[in-house]
C-alpha cells in the first residue's frame, strides 16, 4: 500500500513539473507599454479654515511630479510652498493671523473614469486621491512680534479634473484638504489660535500645468503617454483591426499553374507552363521567348535571338580569315614619301688654310654616307666655304678645294658613288656666321639635298690652300 502511494506522488510530481516548464516555455504579450512621467507645476489660492475665518486670496504653488502604475491608478510626488491670513469680524475677539505653510507629500491617485473606456484616448481624466506628508508652519497672531513655529506629519486627500490638450501637455482643476497630525494638538493652530478645539484644516484649491515628459524605452520605441490617458485595450484592439483588414483567403486559381488568383501576377498563364512563385511565366535566358516556346531556354548571353528563342552566335573564325583580314589591313596601309626637304645634313670644317679632312670629322661624313646608301634616288650637293681672310680668287679656289676633298673621302672611303655628288663652291661670299677674321664656323662644307643643280669647274687662280687629296686620278677623281 505504501509503496502505492508513494509511486502515485511521484506521478504527481512529474506531472506538476511538466505544467510548470510548459508555463515557463509559452510567450506572453504586454498589453502596458512604457509610458512618460508627468511633470506639472501647480498654482492657486490657499486658505485656513478653523477657529478663525480665512481671508481669500492667500498665494500658493508648488511642483509635482506622476508616475502612472497601471491605467487607473499612479502616484504623485509633490512640494507646497503657501501663504495666507485669517481674521475674525468679531469686535469682541478682533483675532488675526498670518501663516506660511511648506510641505512635501506622496499621493496615490485614482483616475476614476478609467475603470470604463470607449476611446483610443481619454480627454478629460476625474482624478481622486489621498496621501501622507510632512508640513512645517508659522502662524503670527496679530500683534505678535515672532511666528511660532510646528512641524509633523500631515494627511492630505482631494479630487479634480484634468484636459487633454495634446500628448504632450494637459491641464488640472483640483482641490486639496490637509490637515497636520499630533498629538500636543499644534494641527489646531494652523492660523495660530485654539479658540474651540476645532481642528483647522488647510484647503488648496489649483490649477496644475502638466508635461508629459520621456523619450524612448530600451528597444527604442517611443514611449506612449501616461497610462491614465492611453485606452488600456488600445494595443489589442489595433491588433484586432490590423486582422479585419487582411483579405478573406480565396484559393481560387484560374489557370491552375498552383499558385492562387489573391498572389498571381499572371492568372491566365498557358496550360503546363512552368510560372514561378508569384505565377509568372518562366523565362530563364531572359531573352523575352517563354520556356514553353523557347527553343533554347539557356541561350548564351549576348546574342541576338530569333522567334524560337535561339541565339544567332556567328560561325568561329578559321585560320584563313585571320590571314586574309591581316593581309587586307597590310594592303591598305600607306606609308608616308620622304621629303627631301626635311633631310638635315651635317658639315664638315677645316683647319686654317687648309683643305684637307681631319680625323674629327669623319664621324659628320659618315652619316652623309649613310643617308645616301639608304636612300637610292637622292642626290646631294657639297658646297664650299671660306672666312674673310685673304683675296677672293684665292678663297673661291680654297673652297672648291674644300668640297673636293670631301666628296672624294665620301668616294673613296665610304663607297658612294661618285655621279650622286655635286661639287659646288661659294668662297668667302657666304659666311655663316658675320665675324671678321678668322673663323671656323665659316671654313666649312656644306652638305644639302640636290634639287637640280649642276657641277660647277674649278675657278681660275693658282692653287690655294694646304693638303692632300684621296682620290684615284686613273678612275677621274
Amino acid at each position: 500500500m505504501t509503496v502505492r502511494k508513494l509511486t502515485f506522488a511521484l506521478l504527481l510530481t512529474f506531472f506538476g513539473l511538466g505544467l510548470a516548464a510548459q508555463d515557463a516555455g509559452s510567450t506572453y504579450r504586454s498589453f502596458t507599454p512604457a509610458d512618460q512621467w508627468e511633470l506639472g507645476v501647480d498654482l492657486g489660492v490657499p486658505f485656513i479654515k478653523g477657529d478663525i475665518d480665512e481671508k481669500i486670496p492667500g498665494f500658493g504653488g508648488g511642483i509635482h511630479i506622476r508616475k502612472a502604475l497601471g491605467h487607473v491608478f499612479s502616484i504623485r510626488v509633490s512640494g507646497l510652498y503657501a501663504k495666507m491670513k485669517n481674521e475674525n469680524g468679531s469686535a469682541a475677539t478682533d483675532l488675526a493671523s498670518e501663516t506660511t505653510w511648506l510641505s512635501g507629500s506622496g499621493q496615490l491617485v485614482m483616475t476614476v473614469n478609467n475603470l470604463r473606456f470607449d476611446k483610443p484616448y481619454r480627454k478629460v481624466g476625474f482624478n481622486v486621491y489621498g496621501g501622507l506628508g510632512y508640513a512645517n508652519f508659522e502662524p503670527t497672531p496679530k500683534g505678535a512680534t515672532s511666528a511660532g513655529s510646528y512641524s509633523g506629519a500631515n494627511i492630505e486627500v482631494g479630487a479634480g479634473l484634468a484636459f487633454r490638450f495634446n500628448s504632450k501637455f494637459n491641464l488640472g482643476l483640483e482641490y486639496t484638504v490637509a490637515q497636520v497630525l499630533g498629538s500636543d494638538g499644534q494641527g489646531d493652530r494652523l492660523e495660530g489660535e485654539d479658540l474651540n478645539d476645532s481642528p483647522d484644516w488647510l484647503h488648496w484649491p489649483h490649477i496644475s500645468l502638466n508635461f508629459n515628459i520621456g523619450g524612448k524605452d530600451k528597444a527604442g520605441n517611443k514611449k506612449s503617454e501616461p497610462l491614465y490617458w492611453v485606452n488600456p485595450m488600445e494595443q489589442a484592439g489595433n491588433a484586432i483591426s490590423e486582422l479585419e483588414k487582411r483579405p478573406i483567403y480565396d484559393p481560387t486559381d484560374t489557370d491552375g499553374d498552383g499558385i492562387i488568383d489573391a498572389i498571381d501576377d499572371e492568372d491566365n498563364s498557358p496550360a503546363g507552363a512552368r510560372v514561378d512563385t508569384k505565377g509568372v511565366t518562366l523565362d530563364s535566358d531572359g531573352d523575352k521567348v517563354p520556356n514553353y516556346k523557347d527553343k533554347e531556354p539557356f541561350s548564351p548571353p549576348g546574342y541576338t535571338v530569333n522567334a524560337d528563342g535561339v541565339a544567332q552566335v556567328p560561325k568561329p573564325i578559321t585560320e584563313a580569315d585571320v590571314n586574309r583580314i591581316v593581309d587586307a589591313k597590310i594592303a591598305a596601309i600607306k606609308f608616308p614619301t620622304p621629303q627631301t626637304n626635311e633631310w638635315f645634313l651635317p658639315m664638315v670644317n677645316f683647319g686654317d688654310n687648309r683643305y684637307d679632312l681631319r680625323y674629327s670629322e669623319y664621324e659628320k661624313l659618315y652619316q652623309v654616307a649613310t643617308v645616301l646608301k639608304n636612300n637610292a634616288g637622292l642626290k646631294v650637293v657639297a658646297v664650299g666655304h671660306t672666312d674673310d681672310r685673304g683675296p677672293e680668287g684665292y678663297n673661291a679656289v680654297l673652297s672648291y678645294n674644300r668640297a673636293k676633298a670631301a666628296i672624294e673621302m665620301l668616294v673613296s672611303q665610304y663607297g658612294v658613288s661618285r655621279d650622286r655628288l655635286i661639287l659646288n663652291w661659294s668662297g668667302e661670299s657666304a659666311n655663316l656666321v658675320p665675324q671678321k677674321g678668322a673663323s671656323q664656323i665659316n671654313r666649312r662644307v656644306e652638305f644639302r639635298i640636290a634639287k637640280g643643280e649642276t657641277e660647277m669647274a674649278r675657278p681660275e687662280g693658282k692653287e690655294a690652300g694646304k693638303g692632300s687629296f684621296k682620290g684615284n686620278k686613273d678612275a677621274g677623281y
